[in-house]
C-alpha cells in the first residue's frame, strides 16, 4: 500500500444500517477503521465495538475495545478507527510470500437506540403512565382513539379514568418509549425491538402498531428469519404476513425450521399448506 492509499471491505447490513471496514496506510502508520453509512435511521444509534487484526500465519494484534455514536460522524468521515500500528511492523508480522493477508474482526458488542421523541410535556398532555419508574405524559384522547385498551382506561366506569397519574404493570419502559413513539408516527421499529411492540400493541389493542409491524415484516429487508416471522404471523394474526411466508417457503428444506415452531404457536393449516406446497 502506497502512502493515504485506503482499502475497504465488502459492505454488509446489520441492524438495517451498511458496515465496511477500511484500512489506510497514513504514513509510517497502519489505520484501520469501522465505517457505516450516516442515515435517519441510524443517527440515533451508539455503537459498541472491538477489532483485531489476525494473518493467515495466527499473528495476532488487538485494538481497545471502544465506542462512538453515529450521529457524531462528521460530514466526509464516515468511520471510527486509529492508526494504531507502525507500517513496518505490519509488513514485518503479516508479510507473507511477499503479500500481507488480515483478517478483520469486528463484532458489534451493543447498539443502543436514542428515544426519537420525548415524553414530557406537561402542558399538552392530561394523564402521565407510569412505566417501572419512568413517567410518560400522554393524551388521553390520542390514544383512546389509537386503543380500546386506553379508550376503556381513560373513558369507562373505571376507578383509574379520574386519575392524572396510572401505573401500567407488566410493561418494559424502554419497550413502551418504542410503541408510543410508533404511535406518534416514529419510525421506532427494528429487528430487535418488533416482538416487544407486537406484544404492547395485542396488549393494548391498536390496530394501527399491529399492521405496521406487520408492514416491516413484509416490506423492509431485515435478517429475521422464516421461522420467526411465521411464529409472529400466526401469535398476532398477521394475514398478509402468512401468505407472505407461504409464498417464500420453495423446498422441503425450509419446513423443518418451520415445524420446530412449538405446537401451541403453530397454525396447522398454514403448515398444511406449507407442506403441500413442498
Amino acid at each position: 500500500m502506497v502512502n493515504r492509499e485506503k482499502r475497504y471491505s465488502p459492505s454488509e447490513s446489520y441492524f438495517g444500517i451498511p458496515w465496511r471496514i477500511k484500512i489506510q496506510r497514513s504514513g509510517p502508520d497502519f489505520a484501520a477503521f469501522l465505517c457505516c453509512k450516516k442515515t435517519e435511521k441510524s443517527e440515533n444509534f451508539q455503537v459498541y465495538f472491538e477489532m483485531k487484526l489476525v494473518s493467515v500465519l495466527g499473528t495476532e494484534e488487538k485494538i481497545k475495545k471502544t465506542s462512538f455514536k453515529i450521529l457524531d460522524l462528521k460530514d466526509g468521515n464516515d468511520g471510527y478507527g486509529w492508526d494504531f500500528m507502525n507500517w513496518e511492523d505490519v509488513e514485518n508480522k503479516f508479510l507473507v510470500n511477499g503479500s500481507i493477508r488480515m483478517e478483520c474482526n469486528v463484532e458489534l458488542r451493543e447498539i443502543r437506540r436514542k428515544s426519537s421523541r420525548k415524553f414530557d410535556d406537561q402542558e399538552v398532555s392530561d394523564v402521565v403512565l407510569v412505566v417501572e419508574e419512568k413517567k410518560f405524559y400522554v393524551s388521553k384522547l390520542f390514544l383512546s382513539f389509537q386503543s380500546t385498551y386506553f379508550r376503556a382506561l381513560f373513558l369507562g366506569n373505571f376507578l383509574e379514568s379520574t386519575k392524572s397519574e396510572i401505573r401500567l404493570e407488566d410493561v418494559d419502559s424502554e419497550s413502551f418509549q418504542f410503541f408510543l413513539e410508533l404511535l406518534h408516527g416514529e419510525p421506532s421499529i427494528t429487528d430487535q425491538n418488533i416482538e416487544q411492540i407486537l406484544r404492547l400493541a395485542d396488549m393494548f389493542d391498536t390496530p394501527t402498531a399491529t399492521r405496521r409491524c406487520e408492514e416491516y415484516l413484509m416490506l423492509f429487508p431485515t435478517k429475521i428469519p422464516l421461522k420467526t416471522k411465521t411464529r409472529l404471523a400466526v401469535q398476532y394474526h398477521l394475514e398478509d404476513l402468512k401468505q407472505k411466508c407461504l409464498n417464500e417457503v420453495k423446498t422441503i428444506a425450509d419446513i423443518p425450521d418451520i415445524l420446530s415452531i412449538p405446537l401451541k404457536e403453530l397454525d396447522f393449516r398454514l403448515a398444511r399448506s406449507m407442506l403441500r406446497k413442498a
